[in-house]
């Protein structure tokens, strides 16, 4: 090599950057994958993400593979509600077709649902999947957060379990019969999941209620009562009616860390609503008999004083409760006064301002089907399918 060729080239390397370091995008692509390390339900890019919240869409079928990766970010709780096959989670329509909704409830890694034929199934806002068969029964319960679904799986020998299921995990955490060996025949109420908080599941069985530890898979025995007798749980806290073993609801609720017929603050109502930290409780009574559950006159109280609050509605003759969003907002349907076509408008209201505002205006109808199981347009994600009563 010449001289004049080894200083060319090494002119040429000295006057070569170096390409510069992006930390920005380094410490950015760390956090995700530190965050796809924790969190189970967070899988696939940010651009499938971004794609499918701009489209809205959802769903080409139903399917019995394994889950494909979550398309949307279910942990926000927006004013939700089903009609037909479609979830309606906000701005954004979600299609279940062709199954249609009888009863559902929303996770943190996508809705779970029931049909009348039964089953359950998940709706990711990417695909739907069947994850349990056919002779399951129609309720279901969920936290406000988190990615647990419940439900009662009812065998053939006549004897049910109790479920927990994790979304995102897409697996069984806890499928047992405890407490609900009895025969379908010697059912006075059928067994149910009262509610999912944290990692404990509150179980209303033949025998009584039981608090499970869904982490340990081990339950607890708390009182000997009919399974509808615990109505909810949150933060630790439970309200229920009173005499627990009462077969038909009492008029008196009461709210504490385990079902008794003594002590606790007592509240007025049957159908009772903590919101996610328990700090406040929607009730109510049952002025709505040919309707069940009789979600309406709703009532406002602060649990730590058990002080009822006012709600305005005067442009509504009923409220029936939906979802809390968090502790100072709930949603609501408000059957229009006056309506000749019973029109219902879904309703943003606030603990703090004690406000109501229209967030859907004439959504649907407060008419229900001339044949059983004469059910409403509209499904709200509480978990139980509303009935009209009356034949």
């Amino acid at each position: 090599m010449t001289d004049l060729l080894r200083d060319t080239l090494t002119d040429q390397a000295n006057s070569t950057e170096p390409p510069g370091l992006d930390l920005e995008r380094i410490i950015s692509a760390g956090d995700r994958r530190r965050r796809r390390r924790r969190t189970v339900a967070v899988a696939g890019t940010a651009m499938i993400t971004l794609a499918v919240i701009a489209t809205g869409l959802a769903v080409v079928g139903v399917t019995d593979r394994e889950p494909a990766p979550a398309a949307l970010p279910f942990t926000e709780r927006r004013a939700t509600y089903a009609a037909g096959t479609e979830i309606h989670y906000g701005k954004d329509v979600i299609s279940v077709a062709p199954n249609k909704i009888s009863a559902f409830v929303q996770t943190d890694a996508g809705f779970v649902f029931v049909t009348e034929p039964g089953g359950v199934f998940v709706a990711d806002g990417r695909e739907v999947r069947r994850i349990r068969p056919d002779n399951t029964t129609s309720a279901l319960a969920a936290d406000n957060r988190g990615t647990l679904a419940g439900w009662v799986q009812d065998n053939s020998d006549g004897s049910s379990d109790s479920v927990v299921y994790d979304v995102a995990a897409d697996r069984e955490l806890v499928s047992t019969p405890t407490g609900n060996e009895e025969s379908l025949g010697s059912r006075v109420q059928a067994p149910r999941i009262i509610a999912i908080d944290g990692n404990s599941a509150y179980f209303g069985t033949l025998r009584g209620v039981y608090r499970w530890d869904v982490t340990a898979n081990k339950g607890e025995f708390l009182a000997t009562a009919l399974p509808n007798a615990v109505r909810t749980a949150s933060s630790g806290l439970l309200v229920y009616q009173r005499p627990l073993q009462q077969p038909k609801p009492g008029l008196r609720l009461a709210a504490g860390p385990t079902p008794s017929d003594s002590g606790g603050r007592e509240f007025v109502g049957q159908q009772a609503f903590l919101s996610p930290t328990a700090k406040y409780l929607l009730t109510s009574p049952d002025d709505l008999v040919s309707v069940e559950p009789s979600w309406a006159g709703l009532q406002l109280f602060e649990v730590a004083t058990g002080r009822k609050l006012p709600l305005p509605w005067a442009d509504h003759s009923r409220l029936i409760f939906s979802q809390w969003i968090d502790d100072n907002t709930f949603i609501a349907v408000g059957e229009r006064r006056n309506s000749p076509s019973s029109e219902v408008d879904l309703l943003t209201c606030s603990t703090q301002s004690l406000t109501c505002q229209v967030t859907t205006p004439a959504f649907s109808t407060f008419t229900f089907t001339k044949t059983p199981p004469r059910t409403p347009p509209f499904v709200l994600p509480l978990g139980t399918p509303m009935y009209w009563l009356f034949k």
